[in-house]
């Protein structure tokens, strides 16, 4: 299996620099707004920065993330939940990946999606994060999850190899020098 490392060692790594930021931003915003406002403008803030390295990947197009993201930033401050808000966050972001930036075959992505969005939220809410601090946990552990969709999808994150062939001098000549050299 050709595995792709680079997105899925930068999704590693981001999720840990993200969950590490959430603490600061989060405290930070919460002495402006709301604190359940300023959770879920840290999430969108993530989930932002998040989708542009995906359409750096994909090679599309930042506006095409403009709408879900825009969508999701009116239900940062228009809604009664968390638990709402996370869900839709995670709907934009099978949304955008497998449908904008990566597309791949349809039963396959809906499978691979519900997957790691409904498993990695299902580990999060097993563990339920009550502090700012566990939530900050909570968010390097989703993005783990997240990895693996470049374990299953190999192919978006690595550039394959073109195999240049040969002219037909060049094989005639390699072919008699592995000749000539057994001769010798």
């Amino acid at each position: 299996m050709n595995i792709s490392r680079k997105p899925m060692f930068t999704t590693i790594i981001y999720g840990l620099l993200a969950g590490i930021s959430f603490i600061p931003m989060v405290m930070v915003m919460s002495s402006l707004i709301y604190w359940t406002a300023a959770f879920r403008l840290a999430i969108w803030l993530i989930l932002a920065g998040y989708l542009v390295i995906l359409t750096r990947w994909g090679r599309v197009s930042l506006l095409s993330i403009a709408f879900p993201l825009l969508l999701l930033l009116l239900l940062v401050f228009w809604g009664d939940t968390n638990s709402a808000f996370l869900f839709l966050a995670l709907g934009v972001l099978s949304w955008v990946r497998s449908g904008i930036c990566f597309h791949g075959g349809l039963l396959k992505s809906l499978v691979t999606e519900a997957a790691l969005c409904l498993g990695a939220g299902a580990l999060v809410v097993f563990f339920t994060p009550h502090s700012t601090i566990t939530w900050g946990v909570a968010v390097w552990m989703f993005f783990l999850v997240q990895s693996v969709y470049f374990v299953i999808f190999a192919e978006f994150g690595e550039k394959k190899e073109e195999q240049v062939e040969l002219d037909p001098f060049h094989q005639a000549r390699s072919r008699a020098e592995r000749i000539l050299s057994v001769g010798s």
